[in-house]
């Protein structure tokens, strides 16, 4: 199912297996100003074998060199 991802959805950088209550973990990297609930809704949802999608957002990357502690 990630390669169906990787083809069908524009900004798919990484899909990876993971464990717990979710099967997979979707990174999109998307431009400012996209609609991501339509991307996810229309685009990833109809990949054949989804059932059910959770977004998170993230808004910053960190360097490790930026963290002091």
């Amino acid at each position: 199912m990630g390669r169906e991802i990787l083809k069908a959805v524009p900004g798919v950088r990484e899909v990876s297996a993971i464990s717990g209550k979710w099967d997979l973990l979707v990174k999109l990297v998307i431009e400012e100003g996209f609609d991501v609930g339509q991307l996810v809704n229309e685009k990833l949802a109809a990949v054949p074998g989804i059932r059910r999608t959770k977004t998170q957002v993230a808004y910053f990357v960190y360097n490790p060199d930026d963290v002091f502690f």
